[in-house]
């Protein structure tokens, strides 16, 4: 039975769809949703059930009223009159009314009138009534007991409108509510009757396809299945096999990529046209198109016979020629539901109702997998038609790409550069071999959309390569051609991490080079290496290195021990076999085609698994036994092997010389691998035993990472190491014959051991600094529980002001200018004069120590004077705008544009100038001390970042570009860089340093002059504190030395003395010990900040403990808000009460 009703469709404000049907009384039923499609399926799943219930003689109202119409009408409600008391006295606005066409007699038709959320609630529209008079008096009465909320809920927001839809039921007839016995002949029915034994699904329904696939037909009526661009030689070709009557069994074959899934989503659109859904809205009239899969269909059935039981209710579901399942799996037919005792699988189970056309299948499958499936279920496959799809042309897929593009736009805030299709399509054919065109063009376009940082930007090539970067892992100079690629750099990085091994490390430049240059075989990997030697001589730690610069992150490696592959079944376990298809080796490669595999100890694998290697080396691919193919065109395969090395040499010879160990390495690697293999290794890389300076390079490295663990940094733990630590792990571990993996052990077992005491032991607190020492023939460490610094114990004259809103600000900025000409007039600036001429005169007469103090005197009176203008102008700023705007009146200026510019002063410029005015006021005090105009800042990085260190402390960096830019002048400057570089100079080599964005400071000192330079940066005094989850916590010694220290080279230099003379008077036990010039202090400020990518800005969590300050700011960088910090301490005053906490 088709039936056809009407529902009324209101829209929330959220966008969420309410359906409620019309004109069914009783069986009224209501639904939610998004979508008007899922709605009307939920409808009608409702309704179905209902319509099973019912008897015959109920069915009259499940029908379409004939003339049924939505009318608005405009309603003032008063329930006071009613209703005395009540909370809502008034309701008016907009209701939606239903008028609905029913018969008072055979004869007499009557039009009744509801709302439709309250259907039982109606009254009669005679002709020549008003509806609005007739609705105000009866829904004054109907509705003045519902509460307040409920009668929101009646009003109308326009979006509403009627709709109708039509579903296809089968409500029980008479003749199945009669009984008798059954029959003789009941024996013979070929089926149950309805409503007798075992339950039949409702018309329209299914019994497991709901639970098991995914309706495609559904949501192409939604609009929600992505249907792409027609290919009109495929479409049509389907339209042939499976739009007409009787449908052929069709498998699209093609490589990944080529577009089998949507030439199929296009052909479930254009059905739905061609079934005229559009006009009749019923989806029980249209051809459905499910996907489905065979590991869903086996799923969880553990018992004999339970997937065949669930394949037949499918079957039953399928039948009738209305239904075609998509099988996302086919391939795989042939081996699903096979076990040791039983050979029946799935294409044998569905072979039968496919051959005699019960029901329709469609797979896509690549080429090798249609030949796994020939292969598995020849008389299977031999029942698909089969259709071979081609991968599109360059211009075709162009043409496709704006098509997406569009398509994007319209869902996406975002636009698109010209010049980005061709470079991405360039991009998507060169680095995704393993997938055709369009699909990998056209999903790498998606990709790029979808990012949300990209959100209402335009997108164009540097867009493109940023994700590129991020998804591959390789650099953007190995992506862009255009891009320089420095040889210098990399062999440096990749020598930071391998040691002693310059012939390995000159191949890994070469390939990386030969990668950017763009001339590596793109049928091939990248490379084949072998690399062999000693053990504990690097290979290992190249590999890994390589992935990291290749691929973005070690992580990026594939291990493979190969002593776990000695058995004959090594193949099988690295490709897969009939009972576990996937292999080890090719899920992980499909998994990040984008990685470095290490076959480590390549010589202990199994000799079948060698031969295995030649596909992968020479065509750059591998297929599983379930007929998917991994592509290996963008990995380095990386084998490592001892063959050849020798622990020791014969009895009295000597040690053989590094030409000796590589002639023996190639003679031994030739007998192991067979021709054809060996001509297919790209390189053979020899590894020379470790010295021993290799070796004390190796220690730093090693207790770098120890002293960078998890177990420490979570702790807050900050560890440094002397360097006779060093020289005697080297001394004690050290083995040329055996490598670096002796001093690791070491490490474990000393080290390690004598740093978990101290945690155990040592001082308890939020922040530690360990010192690692030797003494006596022990290792020891100095623990420092690190306390914040205590706060000030004056008051703040800003910190009253801060909440205050700005016109009362200015009125405490015309005190403050009162108070600036009190200074201009003052006895103590009156003398400032004297004193410049006293100070002039001495200089002239030759004494040279007397020009920093008429500098400072001179500064401090044209400042003054500069800064009384400023005041003045801030002060006037808004009687200025005043009078422009009374110009613009008088003049008849109605373009603003014709007014000259007054900038009105915001919120942080007032606190900054009335900051100014507090700090004056200091600094007129101590004006006649030199030692306050003059300061020198010493930033000491602690824990693992030190002189020789591979990287500096990105906080030390930050510090330093707030200070440079706080106040005063720059005389001096002088850093020390990682690996042992110094720069030093004056205000243009500063500027040099802060610009070069990847130079990061080991050691750093700043020398300001300028009026109250010290008062004003005496705060910084401490240590500074910056956590990060991205990376290592640092902790930066700020020490703020008067004017009498020496010159920051000079202050740099002479660190390093002092440094060793403490770790040698400690060493050997002298007291008193002499200063440590890497003594703990308390804390001063911490910052919890995650740097943003490209300058973008990012939450800083700030505390300052000597202000007794918390706030949040978004900047780019902690410098940013240091300026906050120093505003309110400009503002101390000479003595106060304590303070509370202040937050931002």
């Amino acid at each position: 039975m088709n039936l056809t009703l009407a529902v009324y469709q209101s829209r929330s404000a959220s966008g969420t769809l309410r359906w409620t049907t019309l004109g069914l009384g009783p069986y009224t039923r209501g639904r939610e949703g998004k979508g008007a499609v899922k709605l009307q399926q939920k409808l009608v799943e409702d309704l179905r059930g209902v319509l099973g219930e019912l008897p015959p003689r109920e069915l009259a109202c499940f029908q379409l009223p004939r003339g049924i119409r939505l009318e608005r009408v405009q309603l003032e409600l008063d329930f006071k009159r009613v209703r005395p008391g009540t909370d809502t006295p008034r309701l008016s606005g907009l209701f939606p009314l239903i008028l609905e066409p029913r018969w008072r007699t055979r004869s007499e038709p009557l039009l009744i009138a509801y709302h439709p959320s309250r259907q039982q609630e109606w009254f009669a529209v005679e002709a020549g009534q008003s509806l609005e008079e007739l609705a105000k008096v009866f829904f004054t009465h109907a509705w003045a007991r519902l509460e307040s909320e409920e009668l929101e809920s009646l009003r109308s927001n326009r979006k509403d409108c009627l709709k109708a839809f039509s579903f296809v039921a089968q409500p029980p007839t008479l003749l199945d509510q009669l009984g008798g016995k059954k029959g003789p002949w009941a024996d013979l029915e070929v089926e149950d009757r309805p409503g007798k034994g075992k339950k039949r699904p409702r018309k329209g329904g299914t019994r497991v396809l709901h639970t098991l696939g995914t309706n495609l037909t559904l949501q192409a009526a939604e609009g929600s299945l992505a249907i792409g661009m027609p290919r009109v030689p495929y479409r049509e070709q389907l339209h042939l096999l499976l739009g007409g009557e009787r449908r052929t069994p069709v498998l699209l074959v093609g490589p990944p990529g080529s577009g089998k899934r949507t030439l199929l989503k296009h052909f479930v659109a254009d059905q739905l046209d061609a079934d005229g859904f559009q006009a009749h809205r019923n989806l029980d009239k249209v051809t459905e198109v499910w996907t489905i899969a065979g590991k869903r269909l086996i799923a969880g059935m553990s018992h004999v016979g339970d997937w065949e039981q669930r394949c037949l209710q499918v079957l039953e579901d399928a039948r009738g020629g209305r239904r075609i399942l998509f099988v996302e799996d086919l391939q795989a037919f042939g081996r699903l539901g096979r076990t040791r005792d039983s050979d029946t699988h799935l294409a044998l189970f569905f072979q039968g109702a496919l051959a005699r056309g019960e029901i329709t299948l469609v797979g896509a499958v690549t080429p090798e997998q249609l030949q796994r499936l020939e292969s598995d279920a020849p008389s299977f496959a031999a029942l698909f038609t089969q259709v071979h799809v081609r991968p599109t042309s360059a211009d075709g897929t162009l043409r496709m790409l704006l098509h997406e593009a569009r398509e994007l736009e319209s869902k996406h805030p975002l636009s698109w550069h010209p010049l980005l299709f061709p470079v991405l399509l360039e991009q998507a054919s060169s680095l995704f071999p393993g997938a055709a065109l369009p699909g990998k063009a056209l999903d790498l376009l998606r990709e790029l959309a979808t990012g949300s940082q990209h959100e209402g930007r335009t997108l164009g090539v540097e867009e493109l390569f940023t994700y590129l970067a991020g998804r591959t892992g390789l650099p953007s100079t190995l992506l862009s051609a255009r891009e320089p690629l420095a040889p210098e750099e990399v062999h440096e990085a990749l020598s930071r991490k391998v040691m002693g091994q310059p012939e390995a490390v000159r191949e890994a430049c070469d390939l990386i080079a030969r990668i950017h240059a763009g001339l590596t075989d793109p049928l091939r990997p990248y490379g084949v290496y072998l690399f062999t030697g000693p053990t504990g001589t690097g290979k290992t730690e190249l590999a890994r290195a390589l992935a990291s610069y290749l691929y973005g992150d070690a992580s990026r490696m594939i291990r493979l021990d190969m002593a776990e592959f000695q058995t004959p079944d090594a193949v099988a376990r690295l490709t897969g076999d009939p009972w576990h298809p996937e292999g080890h080796l090719t899920r992980l490669v499909r998994e990040q085609p984008f990685s470095l595999v290490l076959l480590d100890e390549i010589e202990k694998a199994h000799s079948s698994l060698l031969y295995l290697l030649l596909q992968l080396f020479d065509e750059g691919r591998l297929t599983d036994a379930s007929g998917d193919t991994a592509d290996f065109t963008h990995t380095v395969i990386v084998m490592t092997s001892n063959l050849g090395a020798r622990r020791k040499p014969p009895v009295g010879i000597g040690e053989p010389d590094a030409r000796t160990l590589a002639l023996e390495a190639d003679r031994a690697v030739r007998d192991f691998f067979p021709p054809e293999l060996f001509n297919r290794i790209d390189r053979i890389v020899h590894f020379s035993p470790l010295s021993r300076e290799v070796g004390e390079k190796v220690v730093e490295k090693e207790l770098a990472r120890l002293l960078a663990r998890q177990g420490l940094t979570s702790r807050n733990i900050f560890v440094s190491a002397d360097d006779a630590v060093k020289r005697r792990i080297v001394e004690e571990a050290f083995d040329a014959h055996l490598g670096a993996r002796p001093l690791k052990r070491y490490l474990e077992e000393h080290v390690g051991q004598v740093l978990s005491d101290a945690i155990i032991r040592g001082p308890q607190s939020l922040l530690r600094l360990f010192q690692l020492y030797t003494r006596e023939e022990r290792f020891e460490v100095q623990a420092d529980a690190l306390l914040p610094r205590e706060p000030v114990a004056e008051g703040f004259a800003l910190e009253p002001l801060l909440e205050l809103p700005i016109p009362a600000l200015r009125e405490k900025l015309l005190e403050a200018h009162e108070a600036v000409r009190a200074m201009r007039e003052s006895e103590a600036l009156g003398a400032l004069s004297e004193q410049v001429r006293f100070h002039l005169e001495r200089l002239q007469a030759g004494e040279r120590e007397h020009a920093e103090s008429l500098y400072t005197l001179d500064a401090m009176r044209m400042y003054l004077d500069h800064f009384a203008t400023q005041l003045e102008s801030l002060a006037r700023a808004p009687e200025e705008e005043a009078r422009e705007m009374i110009e613009a009146r008088q003049f008849n200026l109605f373009d603003r544009r014709a007014l000259a510019q007054v900038r009105t002063a915001t919120r942080e410029q007032l606190l900054d100038a009335l900051a100014e005015v507090y700090f004056l006021q200091r600094v007129l005090r101590g004006l006649a001390r030199p030692d306050q105009h003059t300061v020198l800042l010493e930033l000491l990085p602690l824990g693992q970042w030190r002189r020789g260190a591979a990287s500096g402390s990105l906080l030390a960096r930050w510090l330093c570009t707030a200070y440079a830019h706080s106040r005063g002048a720059i005389e001096s400057f002088a850093a020390h860089l990682p690996g042992g570089a110094v720069v030093s100079g004056g205000l243009r080599q500063l500027r040099e340093f802060l610009h070069a964005s990847t130079v990061e400071p080991v050691h750093a000192a700043i020398k300001l002059v300028g009026p109250g330079i010290r008062p004003f940066l005496e705060g910084e005094s401490g240590l500074h504190v910056w956590q990060s989850s991205g990376r290592l916590p640092e902790i930066v010694k700020v020490r703020v030395h008067d004017a009498q220290a020496p010159a920051p080279a000079v202050l740099l230099a002479g660190h390093a003395a002092r440094l060793q003379a403490f770790h040698q008077a400690r060493q050997e036990g002298v007291r008193p010990l002499p200063e440590d010039p890497e003594a703990a202090m308390p804390v001063v400020r911490a910052y919890r900040f995650e740097p943003p990518a490209r300058q973008g800005l990012a939450e800083l969590e700030l505390d300052d403990y000597l202000l007794t300050y918390s706030g949040t700011h978004r900047v780019r960088s902690p410098a940013e808000a240091l300026p906050v910090l120093w505003r309110l301490r400009m503002s101390q005053n000479p003595a106060g009460p304590e303070r509370g906490g202040r937050h931002e």
